[in-house]
């Protein structure tokens, strides 16, 4: 494959780990959100989903970003 398709890969791969994070994290404030509003549920269910989830606590997250920069590197002519 051609440099260019690497670092296109690369940057694809890269973004589909940004969005899965930032799909998460919107997810979880709006269960979060959701259980603080009802003053029943906020027992039960607030401290489960308090806060936002660590940066790699999704394996997907990490391997997406990790799979990107490596694509992103070959793609990357050497120097002569």
């Amino acid at each position: 494959m051609e440099n260019k398709t690497y670092m296109k890969l690369g940057a694809i791969f890269m973004l589909t780990g940004a969005a899965i994070y930032t799909i998460e994290r919107c997810v979880k404030l709006i269960a979060y959100a959701v259980a603080t509003s009802n003053s029943a549920n906020m027992d039960l269910y607030a401290n489960n989903l308090g806060g936002v989830g660590l940066f790699f606590g999704n394996f997907f997250v990490w391997f997406f970003l990790f799979i990107g920069f490596v694509l992103l590197a070959f793609g990357f002519p050497a120097r002569k």
